[in-house]
């Protein structure tokens, strides 16, 4: 566990001595980490690095510890200069997790892995809010697309045998038609939902293209993050994208319908070849998204459901005390692998904060994320401007995949759900939204860009 040491010590003095700046790009450097999970790993390995595991998934909790000490230290930020509902979201976590802790039975080793989870991103949020400039808003939606399509490029890198990366799953999958790629993430779940989540954000920008060779770069930009998507064999993120395409044709759209809808069948079709080339038949990825929504008919729908009723079995079989107020963080899902303990898989995170927070967590951070959802929706109905509307869009997804797969638990997916939420609210003022579309329209401008500014 030194190297996490070593980057809070290196980052800690980083922020102490440079400020504001260090502290700003510690926020970058934490949203880089997050989806390059499975490179690290490997890379650990080569260098037979001790507790390689529980070290790699350390780095970013390093991190953003040392950014919240900087911030307190540094920047001096009042109360009142957050947003109320992130407050609000912190300390019901934080309060839910004290709770739970006398009654915790999974050791303070697996405890203290499981406060990471729970707080790291909400934590992350809270100390960038008070760091952000004008223009920072898009430029961290422009990071997100950015690595999306790094780790698309990984996975058809991987798809075409040029290059292995670790998977915390094979490839191959018994009962499905094709296999699976993860990239550089190392789940191919967690990347399907990384994908679907930039690829909402892509559509934003695209929306607000106007010439002819930038919609064909930014559509061949889609089209690569899509083919990442098929790649991985997973709905998830297929499902995410194609909530926020019908919500951004709907409702932002407007008069450039037939253009926007035009780059989403090129897209399409272009991702559609890259996996038949690498191996994902068209009626094989047809066939994998319909299934979804088969209840008997997919294998997984079925494993999903059993996964459902031994949660429920395992909440109802637990002491009352246990039943309130949870057997502990992290006793169940895939942190058990990091001290060699048994995993206990949820496919939800309500059912996880049930049964790790019990009744009283469910309550309070269940109801924190259905409300939050609530937000996503409604900002994606007030506003109709491309960038807000794509944020708006992409949190839904995101929120709405938590039912049915604990997408909180995961560093990758935790960062952007956080981000999303944070950005979002940064965006629900007039003045906010309008201030990032002029910046956004001018550095455009300034590189030769057109760009339509939709009011």
């Amino acid at each position: 566990m030194i190297l996490p040491i070593i980057v809070f010590l290196a980052a800690l003095a980083a922020g102490l001595v440079w400020e504001r700046r260090a502290l700003r790009w510690m926020v970058v450097l934490a949203i880089v980490l997050a989806p390059i999970r499975g490179g690290l790993l490997a890379l650990a390995e080569d260098l037979s690095l001790p507790n390689s595991g529980l070290a790699i998934n350390a780095l970013v909790p390093a991190l953003m510890a040392a950014l919240a000490i900087g911030v307190l230290v540094r920047v001096r930020p009042r109360l009142s200069d957050f947003p109320r509902l992130l407050l609000i979201g912190w300390g019901l976590i934080a309060v839910i997790a004290l709770l739970d802790f006398p009654g915790q039975d999974v050791g303070l080793k697996l405890y203290g892995v499981g406060l990471a989870q729970y707080l790291v991103y909400p934590t992350l949020a809270l100390a960038a809010w008070p760091l952000y400039e004008q223009g920072d808003s898009r430029k961290l939606t422009r990071l997100v697309i950015g690595l999306a399509s790094l780790v698309a490029v990984t996975v058809v890198i991987q798809a075409l045998g040029i290059e292995s990366f670790i998977q915390s799953a094979g490839a191959e999958v018994e009962g499905l038609a094709a296999s699976r790629f993860a990239g550089i993430t190392g789940s191919y779940l967690h990347t399907s939902s990384f994908l679907g989540v930039a690829a909402v954000l892509l559509m934003g920008e695209l929306l607000k293209l106007r010439s002819t060779r930038d919609r064909v770069l930014g559509a061949a930009l889609l089209a690569l993050v899509f083919s990442g998507e098929i790649l991985t064999f997973s709905r998830s993120g297929i499902v995410i994208a194609g909530i926020g395409a019908v919500a951004l044709l709907i409702l932002v759209a407007r008069n450039a319908r037939v253009a926007f809808g035009a780059m989403l069948v090129a897209a399409v079709a272009v991702a559609l070849a890259v996996g038949a080339i690498s191996g994902v038949p068209p009626e094989a990825a047809g066939e994998r998204v319909s299934s979804g929504f088969s209840p008997t008919a997919d294998e997984g729908n079925s494993l999903r459901t059993e996964a459902f009723g031994n949660g429920i079995d395992r909440f109802k079989q637990n002491t009352v005390v246990h039943q309130a107020f949870g057997e502990g963080l992290a006793s169940t899902g895939n942190a058990r692998n990091l001290v060699s303990g048994e995993v206990f898989t949820v496919e939800s995170y309500y059912l996880k904060l049930l049964i790790e927070t019990g009744v009283l967590g469910a309550l309070a951070i269940g109801g924190f994320l259905i409300f939050s959802a609530f937000v996503f929706a409604r900002t994606l109905w007030q506003r109709r401007q491309p960038w807000i509307a794509s944020v708006a869009a992409a949190g839904l997804g995101l929120s709405l995949y938590n039912a049915i797969y604990p997408a909180l638990e995961t560093q990758i997916l935790a960062l952007v759900w956080w981000l999303l939420l944070a950005l979002c609210l940064r965006g629900s003022s007039d003045a906010t939204a309008e201030a990032e579309d002029i910046v956004a329209s001018r550095q455009a401008g300034a590189s030769g860009d057109r760009v339509l500014v939709t009011p």
